[in-house]
């Protein structure tokens, strides 16, 4: 899989100094995000809600604010990525290097993963001040927190390239599908709560998964099977990992 260590090296140095550069905004913008939803629905809708699943609201609704600020700081920062490049044309002279399209595929993902890592640990570090202070399964969390960034980092890329040459188009997926998507999701509410007749739309959300993994891994709790919630988070994964292997392999979008 690797042929050239120093070159995917080389590739992962500059996706790392590029996150070094924009280290507050990655940490700052996922903060406010979190603290608003935490005092809007914790503090206002937590009055009238006081418990789900018999823990205190805020702690259930915390593992959906942390999924939700994970998968869309970890997309926007691939994609914003794999459109620059492309801007740039730097994709090109990538391409004309004697790298597998594989270890091109995985340089890009470096930045996304670290900033998924770091944005979990700090709203962990958050949690504290609202009085959440429970990781039942640490080791899950993180494995969890990595196949998510891996998952949504590649989605990034392939809508960065997608995009051609239009910020309207790379704001399109985020802003009205994943953001959508995350609120349908369970991240404030349970899925049984949810009229029967609607809940198969949550349950063919993949989004829905990812929520209530990172549920899992902080609280314990789980409405899916945490088999299905795998299965499906990781056939995505190997889905858009092998799309995003033949983008390169193929040039779509790349070459003229």
């Amino acid at each position: 899989m690797f042929e050239n260590l120093i070159g995917f090296w080389t590739l992962v140095r500059r996706e790392l100094n590029r996150t070094k550069r924009v280290i507050g905004q990655a940490i700052v913008a996922p903060l406010i995000t979190a603290f608003l939803y935490l005092f809007v629905f914790g503090y206002v809708v937590g009055t009238a809600v006081q418990s789900m699943h018999g823990m205190p609201y805020m702690s259930f609704i915390f593992p959906g604010v942390i999924a939700m600020n994970l998968i869309l700081t970890v997309f926007n920062t691939t994609s914003f990525s794999a459109y620059m490049m492309k801007f740039q044309k730097i994709l090109d002279d990538v391409l004309t290097l004697p790298l597998s399209y594989t270890e091109v595929v995985l340089s890009m993902l470096v930045s996304g993963l670290i900033r998924g890592l770091v944005i979990v640990g700090v709203l962990a570090a958050l949690a504290l001040v609202f009085g959440v202070n429970t990781v039942v399964h640490p080791w899950f969390l993180l494995f969890w927190t990595m196949l998510l960034s891996v998952l949504f980092g590649l989605l990034g890329v392939i809508v960065g390239i997608w995009a051609d040459n239009s910020f309207e188009k790379l704001a399109l997926a985020g802003t009205f599908i994943l953001t959508p998507l995350s609120f349908i999701g369970g991240a404030f509410y349970s899925a049984s709560s949810v009229p029967e007749k609607l809940q198969f739309i949550i349950h063919f959300n993949p989004i829905y998964y990812a929520i209530d993994g990172i549920r899992y891994g902080f609280t314990g709790h789980h409405e899916a099977s945490m088999l299905t919630s795998f299965l499906v988070i990781g056939a995505l994964t190997a889905i858009v990992f092998t799309i995003s292997v033949w983008i390169f392999r193929t040039g779509w979008k790349l070459r003229s």
